[in-house]
């Protein structure tokens, strides 16, 4: 369930990014999300699901009420949830991944006291959107992080091995991220525009590179 989506070439070959938000359908007239702790699960696949159900444990995680009733007895045989809280790199031609940052997002926020706890239970850091842009002779990727107030840099000039760069602090609750050319900018230097949703702010960085 990707919130943004973007793309570069690299050796002749497309490729896309996704950022892999993972969100709920939570309308007034319908929803597909629910607390582990308010599910049934199989007795048989979970024997421990009192322990499992606990807060301290993961009865806080959302899951997707629509999915993981393999057998359809109205039980859970398996647990679905939102958020793979991870960027995806996707070759064009064959449509298959390359490359998922798994939980990089989040252990590298959290290292840098960036991440918000709070949201364990749901979508973590929660990547927003995704730019991948050409500067020099790299193929450099900016992913937005809409909980952890921050987005994260990477060298992807090798889609199956991007190389993490840097993290750097935004407004609150980054939603969008544009990135302009040293071509078409004032400062005939490349500028990356951040929005924030959260503190209403937009916020002008300028990489290294040109």
């Amino acid at each position: 369930m990707p919130d943004g989506i973007s793309h570069f070439s690299a050796n002749n070959v497309p490729y896309f990014v996704t950022a892999n938000e993972g969100d709920a359908r939570e309308y007034n007239a319908y929803s597909d999300i629910k607390r582990m702790k308010d599910m049934k699960l199989d007795p048989t696949v979970f024997p421990d699901a009192a322990t499992l159900k606990l807060e301290t444990n993961l009865g806080r995680l959302n899951l997707i009420t629509d999915m993981g009733d393999t057998d359809g007895d109205g039980d859970l045989d398996e647990l679905v949830a939102f958020g793979a809280r991870s960027f995806s790199i996707w070759n064009g031609n064959t449509g298959k991944i390359v490359y998922d940052s798994k939980n990089d997002v989040d252990k590298k926020t959290n290292d840098l006291g960036t991440y918000d706890d709070k949201r364990s239970d749901d979508k973590g850091s929660e990547p927003e959107a995704v730019v991948a842009i050409k500067m020099g002779s790299q193929n450099i990727l900016f992913v937005g992080l809409e909980r952890s107030d921050a987005f994260m840099t990477y060298d992807v000039t090798n889609p199956n091995s991007p190389q993490y760069l840097q993290t750097v602090k935004t407004g609150d609750a980054p939603e969008g991220i544009l990135f302009i050319p040293a071509a078409k900018a004032p400062t005939k230097r490349s500028l990356l525009v951040v929005s924030s949703e959260g503190d209403g702010t937009i916020k002008i960085y300028q990489p290294d590179l040109k």
